[in-house]
């Protein structure tokens, strides 16, 4: 019994010890923070300074950079990047989420100008186009009608021109009246005007000049006349509603084309967050990132263009467009996406990107650059979330320099203490 009682009270003043001991080691960790040149002249129990020592450096939360992880060219592919703390302009975030849409400012829906039987197709769902280029052709009666006028009053005009001009100079001879020359005029001004109204008709349709004269050729006469229904522009198309052999009118959308370099971004802002948005919108341009699931890692920016005027009774919340560039077309319409309003605010504030903060039971630290290939374990209070940045409100002043790519990896190199390396206590 009193061997037993000895080895309690002998565990209880070790655990006392070791309890003493770590409040030490954390009153000297603060203390080597504000003076972390004191860290390089500690001697571990291996007898060499504790910062050489593979085995017990990490206790000071001391991490020796390799220099092949990091360089001072920021162009190079690195995994450590390294960036000089300073004051940025404060922003505050709505955090939102909406649904990308089409731009329906970019969007067309083609249809024939007259009616008639699709003949062949020449693009497909998905396909790029141009702006002019054929999408498909159709045989039209009206088509057809407005060739044979055209032709008509293009004979017509011709010989009411030569009829003109051999009055007119027969008038000028003496040898015919003052009055036939006028006549011969009218008759050619009136089948000149017809030409113009048939060669309007044609174009209504569609065709430019070299299409009317190829069509009205007189090469052009066996054959069937077609009409090419052409893109009114650029894009992708999206919907295609159309058959070989159908016969399609002026009333029917047979195409959709969209432009995808950009899109619309419909968000739902909720009643209470209502006023801060319409506020900041008076005052200047509300900027907006978007995150998708598919592109983690990356933000999108557009800016809200749009405030809706109609509440949702059921939702509570009002539609908010914004509108974003996508040159990669990551961003396809009918997806869902979280958002967030940037408002941009008076004064500026020390701020890091995320990225560079940790968190350890419960704490958040940074990695602090204090000799060149050493990063230290800092401790910061954060504050407001701001665009790509958080907030530092102490625990790291201007100026300093910090591990802004790749922190994660001096993270787990750092807590290698937890499991077992390290000095024992």
């Amino acid at each position: 019994m009193k061997l037993t009682q000895t080895t309690h009270l002998f565990l209880i003043a070790v655990s006392l010890a070791t309890t003493t001991l770590r409040a030490e080691k954390a009153a000297r960790s603060a203390a080597d923070a504000k003076n972390p040149e004191a860290l390089f002249s500690a001697v571990c129990e291996h007898k060499i300074p504790q910062y050489t020592c593979d085995e017990c450096r990490y206790e000071l939360g001391l991490v020796k950079l390799d220099p092949s992880l990091s360089a001072a060219d920021k162009k190079a592919d690195t995994l450590i990047n390294i960036q000089t703390v300073a004051k940025r302009k404060a922003q505050t975030l709505l955090p939102l989420n909406g649904e990308i849409a089409l731009n329906e400012s970019t969007l067309t829906h083609v249809s024939p100008r007259v009616e008639g039987t699709v003949r062949t197709i020449k693009t497909e769902v998905g396909k790029q186009v141009r702006k002019g280029d054929v999408l498909f052709d159709i045989e039209s009666p009206s088509l057809g009608l407005a060739i044979g006028a055209y032709r008509k009053n293009a004979a017509l005009a011709a010989l009411a021109r030569k009829n003109f001009e051999r009055e007119k100079a027969l008038a000028d001879q003496k040898l015919s009246p003052q009055a036939d020359a006028v006549d011969a005029q009218m008759k050619y001004d009136e089948y000149r005007v017809e030409l113009e109204s048939a060669k309007n008709a044609l174009a209504v349709m569609g065709l430019d000049e070299a299409a009317v004269m190829m069509l009205t050729s007189d090469g052009a006469v066996n054959r069937t006349p077609t009409l090419p229904v052409k893109s009114p522009q650029g894009g992708t198309v999206i919907s295609k509603n159309l058959a070989p052999g159908e016969t399609v009118g002026t009333d029917k959308d047979v195409l959709t084309i969209a432009d995808l370099s950009t899109v619309w971004v419909w968000l739902n802002v909720y009643e209470s967050d209502l006023p801060q948005l319409t506020e900041e919108a008076k005052a200047r341009k509300l900027r907006v990132q978007i995150t998708l699931p598919s592109a983690p890692g990356r933000a999108f920016e557009g800016e809200i263009d749009l405030i809706g005027t109609l509440m949702d009774e059921n939702t509570r919340t009002v539609r908010v467009r914004a509108t974003l560039k996508n040159p990669d077309g990551l961003l396809r319409p009918g997806m869902f996406c979280e958002a967030r309003a940037v408002f941009d605010t008076e004064g500026e504030v020390v701020a890091v990107p995320r990225a560079a903060v940790m968190a350890d039971e419960g704490k958040q630290f940074v990695f602090r650059i204090v000799r060149d290939r050493f990063a230290l374990r800092t401790e910061v209070v954060t504050g407001r979330l701001l665009s790509d940045d958080i907030e530092v409100r102490s625990g790291l002043p201007e100026g300093e320099k910090i591990v802004t790519g790749g922190a994660f990896i001096l993270k787990s190199d750092v807590l290698r203490s937890k499991m077992g390396a390290g000095c024992a206590d």
